[in-house]
């Protein structure tokens, strides 16, 4: 009988330390177009006096996890990370554990880069201007993994207060790229724009957009929020992660519905349609509307587990 051996935990500076976000890129862009993400099933969400928690397991190649998170709106007044939580990688074919890793940087590292992967192939090529929605840890994600894709020269960050703003343009000017405080109207300069918030409603009119812009909403997975307007998703080539998520998660598809937009014109894509086969037309507004499948939380913890190679069960992995 063999011996399990205990899973190994990876810590959130282990993590960042481990993936780059030019290799999560092209890890989650590697798994779109092959279709390694065998088995994903909605995330199953508990409602909670302070927030809510999400159980949320895939499949991905060899490996199968489930992430457990938890939300908590106000733990900003804390100082405390908005998302916490576990994710417990284990080889598919035994179903062991293998590692465990800390859930609230593998969630910004994934979901950056699954944004820039949307922006690689929906942005114009030169578009160099970005105009970030929030100042956390989604923001500053956003910001490199969009950088690593497309050649930034100005970042203008629009949050809801002056402190917090201050310090992410500080932050990024000292990477070098030109960066300043902006509000909502400071999108009629972007080619691209990225909704990291916790709003419910619309952040900006789109009209003021540029015809060539390039959105990207990633803040909510609740179906009674978003963070863009329904004349985006009316005027945009929209593009989701999968429309089954997308029609049960994603606020800013479902209440554009509700105001009058058929379902199957709020929806023109899915992200695996436009990294499998690049769109020759790239005129027009675009948007991407991610809600966070646990597929990619899987394939980027997977990277890393195959990086460390020590378990012996990664070697049933492979």
């Amino acid at each position: 009988m063999g011996v399990s051996q205990a899973p190994a935990f990876v810590t959130a500076a282990q993590l960042g330390g481990l993936i780059s976000y030019p290799e999560a890129i092209g890890t989650l862009e590697e798994v779109l177009r092959t279709g390694l993400a065998v088995r994903t099933p909605l995330r199953t969400q508990t409602d909670l006096s302070n927030g809510h928690l999400l159980y949320m397991p895939a499949q991905v190649g060899g490996f199968v996890g489930v992430k457990i998170a938890s939300v908590s709106p106000t733990n900003h007044e804390r100082d405390l990370p908005r998302i916490n939580g576990l994710l417990i990688l284990s080889d598919s074919l035994t179903l062991q554990p293998v590692m465990i890793f800390d859930a609230a940087e593998l969630t910004v590292l994934r979901t950056a880069a699954l944004s820039a992967v949307a922006v690689q192939h929906l942005a114009p090529a030169a578009a160099s201007t970005l105009v970030v929605f929030g100042t956390g840890p989604q923001a500053w994600g956003h910001i490199q993994a969009i950088n690593a894709v497309r050649p930034l020269r100005k970042v203008v960050i629009v949050g809801r207060s002056v402190g917090p703003s201050s310090d992410l343009v500080a932050r990024v000017s000292a990477t070098g790229l030109a960066a300043e405080a902006g509000a909502p109207g400071s999108v009629a300069e972007a080619d691209i724009v990225a909704c990291c918030t916790s709003a419910t409603s619309p952040l900006f009119d789109s009209a003021a957009l540029k015809d060539d812009a390039t959105v990207v909403a990633i803040g909510s997975h609740s179906p009674r929020a978003r963070e863009v307007d329904t004349s985006l998703v009316r005027r945009a080539f929209v593009v989701v992660e999968t429309r089954a998520s997308a029609f049960a998660e994603a606020g800013d598809i479902l209440l554009a519905c509700s105001d009058g937009i058929p379902r199957e014109q709020a929806v023109n894509a899915e992200l695996a349609d436009v990294v499998r086969e690049p769109r020759t037309n790239t005129a027009g507004l675009r948007l991407f509307k991610g809600v966070g499948e646990a597929w990619a939380d899987v394939a980027i913890a997977s990277a890393a587990a195959m990086k460390l190679g020590s378990h012996p069960q990664l070697q049933t992995a492979r």
